[in-house]
């Protein structure tokens, strides 16, 4: 029986322990020749000027990965209609705001679907969490205090795994929008109870 998981679901059930983990179990694999997985690929369809977004056009993007250890396989796909505004690359899904992005998880086993989910939380965790593995091998042992370039989803989850893989102290954020890092810095000093300076 297939799972269809909502970001929700996802959020409740992943937490950055957990996903740094399994990142670890992932990065082994590929090590031993345990794992495989197909670089990125997309597609791109010059078919959505808008008089909006009068560059706009469609993209799709896909990447698979399988570990034998789990059995299973993944894949994610991504359907955005892509344009610049202000000097800035952005996309979006059927309106700017909102996105579509998917994950499929297979059985090397039996090849059975086993889930389909929103890339929404998952992908912000497996993002921030490639970055904690980093810290984790690279960083020294004492680093205590930490930079963050953005104020965005993944900005949150790099604060988040780095403060589980170092003794993180305190944390400077800097993002072109004042109001931005003012407000990364309040939640992630709740959050994870550092003090978070918001920089300009």
């Amino acid at each position: 029986m297939m799972l269809l998981l909502s970001n929700t679901d996802v959020e409740r059930l992943l937490t950055m322990e957990s996903c740094l983990d399994a990142l670890e179990v992932g990065y082994r694999d590929l090590v031993r020749n345990d794992a495989t997985y197909r670089p990125r690929s997309g597609v791109i369809v010059a078919s959505a000027p808008s008089e909006e977004f009068p560059d706009a056009h469609y993209t799709f993007g896909s990447m698979e990965g399988a570990l034998r250890s789990t059995g299973i396989l993944a894949i994610r796909m991504k359907s955005d209609i892509a344009y610049h505004k202000d000097g800035r690359h952005l996309k979006y899904c059927v309106e700017p705001g909102t996105y579509c992005g998917l994950v499929m998880l297979f059985s090397v086993l039996n090849g059975e679907p086993l889930a389909i989910m929103p890339d929404g939380v998952i992908q912000h965790m497996r993002v921030g969490g490639c970055a904690g593995i980093g810290a984790r091998h690279l960083a020294r042992e004492d680093a205590s205090v930490v930079g963050i370039l953005g104020s965005g989803g993944m900005a949150r989850t790099y604060l988040t795994a780095f403060s589980l893989v170092r003794p993180i102290r305190r944390a400077k954020v800097y993002s072109p929008t004042k109001e931005h890092r003012e407000a990364y810095a309040a939640e992630m000093t709740r959050i994870l109870d550092i003090p978070v300076e918001p920089l300009d």
